[in-house]
């Protein structure tokens, strides 16, 4: 099974500033001027701009980083399959699997859902945000989560949970976080999606005997959405341990904007594109192998 992708959404959702109540905007010019108003911010970019901002948004967000680890899931997948291929056999399907799930190609499918649903207005409230000291500072603890060496780090703290609980107050700000951002939920749709990839694009090279039958796919389907419930545990603690060193303010601000409109639309444009990116990347895998390898009876 593909392992859960950490932080993967929870890169997105975060904050400096808050919004003053649900019809007060706020928002920092290219001057530094802060503004607050009834309006969102007039903002009509073009093409150019438009795509300049996504990539921006992407690039800080961690998500462009994200998608670089998917290459490894999707082959962590496949070596947990039981395949009588020969050895060039197994190499030729690695290097499609490999060449179908670049992280330029989900890169730019991931782009391509920002560009379908793209708000200027949304769009400039989220990126006041991600380019706030706040939002910076916490991307680096993200990002200092997410490095190998914190997994021992991780487990350690998960273990000392046991004798220092954190206050209800502290639990309750990362449950709203996991219940705006979702990242057990993706984490299930992402295995789910790289298993179908896998199966269909070793079709052409198994027989009909060799291929899981329909009850055998909707098995393996249900195991995986089984475990969400723990993910979503798992979650948690990674989300205490991640934002350890913030206060319970600046958390209590990030969360708040992620439960925000802009916040919430920007979380469900990066999911889409991550699932239309790994469809897509399933798509070319098979059409690839098909035309590698002769189909068997």
């Amino acid at each position: 099974m593909i392992r859960a992708i950490p932080l993967l959404v929870g890169l997105i959702a975060l904050t400096a500033g808050t919004l003053a109540d649900a019809k007060t905007y706020r928002w920092v010019n290219d001057q530094g001027v802060v503004t607050y108003s009834d309006q969102p911010p007039q903002v009509r970019p073009g093409d150019g701009e438009r795509d300049v901002l996504i990539a921006e948004a992407l690039e800080i967000s961690g998500t462009k980083k994200a998608l670089e680890t998917i290459p490894a899931h999707i082959r962590a997948q496949y070596d947990a399959r039981q395949t009588t291929l020969k050895v060039e056999d197994r190499t030729r399907v690695v290097r499609i699997l490999t060449d179908a799930f670049r992280p330029d190609v989900l890169y730019g499918a991931v782009r391509g859902a920002f560009r379908s649903n793209y708000d200027a207005q949304r769009m400039s409230l989220v990126m006041t945000q991600l380019r706030s000291p706040l939002f910076r500072k916490i991307a680096a603890l993200e990002l200092a989560a997410s490095e190998p060496g914190a997994k021992q780090d991780l487990e350690r703290f998960a273990l000392g949970l046991q004798g220092d609980i954190p206050k209800p107050a502290r639990v309750a700000l990362v449950q709203r976080h996991e219940a705006a951002v979702r990242s057990a939920e993706l984490q299930v749709e992402m295995a789910v999606v790289a298993s179908q990839a896998v199966a269909r694009s070793l079709e052409p090279v198994q027989s009909t005997s060799q291929r899981p039958t329909g009850r055998e796919t909707d098995a393996v389907e249900h195991k995986l959405r089984g475990q969400q419930e723990a993910l979503t545990r798992a979650a948690l603690v990674r989300w205490l341990y991640t934002y350890r060193s913030l206060s319970d303010e600046e958390l209590a601000t990030y969360v708040e904007f992620g439960e925000s409109d802009p916040g919430r639309w920007f979380v469900t444009a990066q999911r889409q594109g991550l699932i239309d990116a790994m469809r897509a990347a399933m798509a070319s895998a098979a059409r690839q192998m098909a035309s590698a390898f002769p189909p068997k009876r």
